[in-house]
């Protein structure tokens, strides 16, 4: 007997107006229904055959504790909030998503309650609202177990990956993303090859994140393949882009840039514009790191143009600051100035303090080629200020080089010594 029978016998006789004693009728006494309800007695599969047809209830109603119409509900649900996910479009894919965990919470239909809290997660996990996440994702995880569903177990898995992996707890996330791998290979011919891709996708940003270039590269290479064997074009063009970054790191620029066209290509094919254009950004960026100036901003505007069209603040801030930077190299200050004020408007509204950070740089830069020097070391101890309240010493390493070269230009060697020390003294706690 399912441990909510009792309250879908009861669910189902209420929504119908019927009382115990007239469904039990001449066959059954009334205190045997009201002890099904109650949980106290099972429901044989005679007794289960008579009800169903007396309600005339879906034949698998003591199956899923859903009337047909919420069966259909959910299952178009489940399909809306897929598409919506994989378009990054998660405020739409959120309000479906409660929609549904409201539908199964009614009906205490467990396996559609967890299949929506695993997509809650996400939306989750995308809204920086980590701890949220892993809360939800301890009952994914441990609803799964106990099912032995290995296939959802894995996926469950995989994003509670995501979530130490945000949280920068990159051993736990390790273990984690190689835990949804095993689980996976338990469904033998079943398993999802997509999902190993995308796993093995994560373990190489982990590489990554922790300065372990060739392990990172080795597992970039061996996800790539994976997704295409599994032709899924998606994790295909996410295992792209994760190494485009790091061929970037490695000063490999071509390489980077070639694979960066590779994932924009599938984006593009794909039609998911979000990703798309937050490659046009990363692009926009390399391009303004080698110096090809023009590519740059040819790029960012075609970020910017779509993204005020669309209202997608994150990448029209981002194309925003990558314009302003080459508009600075290119002589174009006022452009580049007010570029960068939209930005740091924009990056604030969003909480994004890292790329704050990065914008009160250029904006640091873009008042020293101003000659004004006040307003640009202003700009560039602010930049040090987010770092360190960030936690980025790579970051604040990087703004105290600029600020040294920044005094040494002007010719206050006091403050180029006195920077200096700072920068040893920061350099003897990184790890590089």
């Amino acid at each position: 007997m399912n441990e909510h029978t009792g309250h879908w016998l009861k669910r189902a006789r209420t929504k119908l107006k019927i009382t115990q004693k007239d469904l039990a009728g001449d066959r059954f006494k009334r205190q045997y229904i009201s002890m099904v309800e109650t949980g106290d007695v099972d429901l044989s599969s005679g007794v289960r055959v008579y009800i169903t047809k007396k309600l005339k209830l879906p034949k698998k109603y003591f199956d899923t504790g859903l009337f047909k119409k919420e069966k259909e509900r959910l299952d178009y649900l489940k399909e809306e909030t897929n598409t919506l996910l994989d378009l990054l479009r998660f405020d739409e894919a959120n309000k479906l998503i409660k929609e549904a965990i409201s539908i199964s919470s009614e009906a205490k239909n467990n396996e559609y309650i967890n299949h929506f809290l695993l997509k809650l997660a996400q939306v989750y996990i995308n809204d920086k609202k980590l701890d949220k996440a892993k809360d939800i994702l301890i009952k994914t995880n441990k609803y799964y177990k106990q099912e032995k569903d290995y296939k959802n177990l894995a996926y469950s898995y995989y994003w509670t990956g995501v979530v130490y992996r945000d949280k920068k707890k990159y051993t736990n996330a390790l273990h984690m993303f190689n835990n949804a791998i095993e689980e996976n290979s338990k469904l033998e011919r079943k398993k999802d090859l997509s999902l190993n891709a995308r796993a093995t996708t994560k373990i190489a940003q982990v590489y990554r994140h922790t300065e372990n270039y060739k392990g990172a590269k080795e597992k970039y290479e061996e996800a790539i393949e994976i997704a295409k064997k599994a032709e899924n074009n998606n994790v295909l063009a996410t295992a792209y882009w994760g190494y485009s970054i790091l061929l970037k790191r490695e000063k490999k620029f071509q390489e980077a840039i070639n694979c960066y066209k590779k994932a924009s290509l599938i984006y593009w094919q794909l039609k998911q514009e979000r990703p798309y254009l937050r490659i046009n950004n990363n692009l926009a960026n390399l391009y303004y790191y080698i110096g090809d100036y023009d590519t740059a901003i040819n790029l960012a505007n075609t970020t910017i143009d779509i993204s005020k069209d669309k209202d997608y603040e994150e990448e029209l801030s981002y194309a925003l600051l990558y314009r302003a930077k080459a508009e600075r190299e290119k002589g174009l200050l006022n452009n580049s100035e007010s570029d960068l004020r939209r930005s740091i408007n924009l990056l604030k509204k969003l909480k994004d303090k890292r790329m704050l950070a990065v914008a009160y740089m250029s904006f640091g830069l873009l008042y020293e080629v101003k000659k004004e020097n006040d307003k640009a070391i202003s700009y560039f101890n602010k930049a040090v200020d987010i770092f360190r309240e960030l936690d980025q010493p790579v970051f604040i390493h990087s703004a105290y080089v600029e600020i040294i070269r920044f005094y040494r230009k002007i010719g206050d060697y006091d403050k180029v010594i006195k920077h200096i020390q700072k920068l040893i003294n920061l350099t003897k706690r990184i790890k590089f």
